[in-house]
């Protein structure tokens, strides 16, 4: 019997997690925290082409942290942009009498999302959860979907050179689609499974974080994120990251595609058709960090 292939990306971010969990077996006592105050860091990242083709990608993200001695606060957020000419080039006027100019600019991805999170520890390893997302993304068919959560988290280690947090957590959703479809509901309650991991090596950091989103009231709308980061530190504020998010939605939303005929031919009407159910996007970005060198009131 085959095995379904949409089921591939969820066993791969949990093997990938599995293997992040096992690495550090010994050495899981917490070293001392890091000093109170703020943290931030932003990263940029922008690709154009122009001439005979005309394109342009723009990539930036930024994360603000507030860090006290049994409680923190994030707020984040990322935007990736893609445009490009299409027809790159076209010709204006007749066969014999025309100018050649660049077509018009197009948008081709599109991805929005900004998430805070407050969480409070009320041991050394157990604290609650509060949090907000939103997320955009008009390509996938969702016009934007808020979430809001509350839950537990549970620090399973806490050293200087590797950390991993779990975290369970009810969540209430509001979505808007693109192309409106009637077999599913805009608001939802939901749970979420997740853990977040960070490894430090000699200049190099890598951040993890796997989301896994259940629709309680349908269960076969199932959503999982993966977001992996490696930062190599060039200076004290200054490192060179590459990011790969993955992002899967068993049952995703609707959206408008163009239909062709059996020869090619376009025939000026869109259909609607499910999106994709896997969306990757790679990054590679300057970023730019501040933290505190002491302890702040």
């Amino acid at each position: 019997m085959m095995r379904s292939p949409g089921r591939r990306p969820i066993r791969v971010a949990c093997l990938l997690a599995g293997l992040l969990m096992a690495a550090p077996h010994a050495g899981w006592a917490a070293d001392a925290p890091p000093p109170p105050g703020w943290y931030s860091a932003g990263g940029l990242s922008f690709v154009m082409a122009s001439g005979n083709s005309g394109a342009s990608t723009l990539g930036a993200k930024a994360e603000v942290k507030r860090l006290w001695p049994r409680a923190t606060f994030i707020l984040a957020g990322s935007a990736v942009r893609a445009d490009a000419s299409d027809p790159s080039r076209r010709a204006i006027g007749s066969p014999t009498d025309f100018r050649v100019e660049a077509g018009p600019r197009v948008a081709k991805a599109a991805k929005y999302d900004a998430r805070a999170a407050f969480d409070r520890r009320v041991t050394d390893r157990l604290a609650w959860q509060v949090g907000a997302e939103f997320e955009r993304d008009r390509f996938s068919g969702l016009k934007g979907r808020t979430l809001g959560l509350a839950g537990l988290t549970y620090l399973l280690a806490n050293r200087k050179d590797f950390t991993l947090k779990s975290g369970l957590a009810a969540t209430l959703a509001h979505q808007t689609e693109v192309v409106d479809d009637p077999a599913t509901r805009d608001t939802f309650a939901g749970l979420r499974l997740s853990a977040d991991a960070e490894r430090k090596f000699a200049n190099t950091t890598y951040v993890g974080g796997l989301a896994v989103d259940e629709n309680l009231e349908d269960t076969a709308d199932l959503r999982a994120r993966f977001a992996n980061a490696l930062a190599v530190a060039m200076s004290r504020r200054l490192a060179l990251q590459v990011g790969l998010l993955l992002v899967y939605d068993h049952q995703p939303s609707l959206v408008e595609v163009p239909l062709y005929d059996a020869a090619g031919v376009p025939t000026r009407v869109t259909v609607a058709a499910r999106a994709a159910t896997l969306d990757t996007t790679l990054t590679v970005s300057l970023v730019v960090s501040f933290a505190p060198r002491a302890a702040t009131p």
